[in-house]
């Protein structure tokens, strides 16, 4: 079987193969580019459409009644240890899971890890991202930011897409199979773990599945091995 990537000759020894020229190995590096390019575009423009037009992540979200008190109720508590001194902007939880000091002794251990299980089972359980004070957002340098990560994204699955030998629709199924990967590896443990509502990981795994679905249609044009069949000698 010949391998793409190879011209044969032969000589008295049988075939051999050599290098293709560097023309050809420069058109399957242009190749390269333009299907890693074009498949950042369709997922970031999926993505776009997704979260600004859709509105199938934002429809589930739901709202304090009163956002004013709750205010009030935030900006006082993000000072502390273990937050950001100058914002208090992070990651908190609620309760907390408790903090022993060297000196506990073993029953005060146990006391405080049963109150801890006993207050997360009955609630209210909070898993939240809070800025407690104001901050400069950048619409502009969210998007750049954005298509950078799912340019290289793309990059990535196109690298492992060229060692590949498929036809067009398999070529397609890989990629999607990388997003689906994608899903179940970054939103399934939310779930698991910190309770995600099952419809929203069922939206954000289906929003990486289909977003790689498109990037595998523009992407599978331009990378990956044909599919040789050769009989045997």
């Amino acid at each position: 079987m010949l391998q793409r990537g190879f011209l044969p000759y032969s000589d008295r020894k049988g075939t051999r193969s050599l290098p293709r020229p560097k023309n050809a190995s420069k058109a399957l590096r242009m190749k390269f580019a333009l299907g890693v390019l074009l498949a950042a575009v369709a997922v970031f423009t999926w993505e776009a459409l997704s979260w600004t037009v859709l509105g199938w992540h934002e429809s589930a979200w739901r709202q304090f009644r009163d956002e004013g008190a709750m205010e009030q109720i935030f900006a006082p508590s993000m000072t502390n240890a273990n937050t950001q001194v100058s914002s208090g902007a992070g990651i908190y939880v609620m309760p907390a899971e408790p903090r022993h000091s060297k000196h506990a002794t073993p029953e005060e251990i146990r006391k405080a890890e049963a109150d801890y299980a006993k207050a997360r089972e009955n609630g209210p359980w909070v898993y939240a991202i809070v800025r407690p004070g104001r901050r400069e957002v950048s619409m502009g340098s969210n998007l750049l930011v954005s298509f950078i990560r799912t340019l290289v994204c793309a990059t990535l699955i196109a690298a492992m897409l060229s060692q590949a030998m498929l036809s067009y629709p398999g070529r397609i199924c890989f990629v999607a199979a990388a997003g689906l990967f994608a899903g179940l590896v970054s939103d399934l443990p939310m779930w698991i773990w910190f309770e995600n509502p099952g419809r929203d990981t069922i939206v954000n795994v289906a929003d990486h599945f289909i977003a790689w679905i498109l990037g595998g249609v523009l992407m599978g044009l331009f990378v990956g091995k044909d599919v040789v069949i050769t009989k045997g000698v």
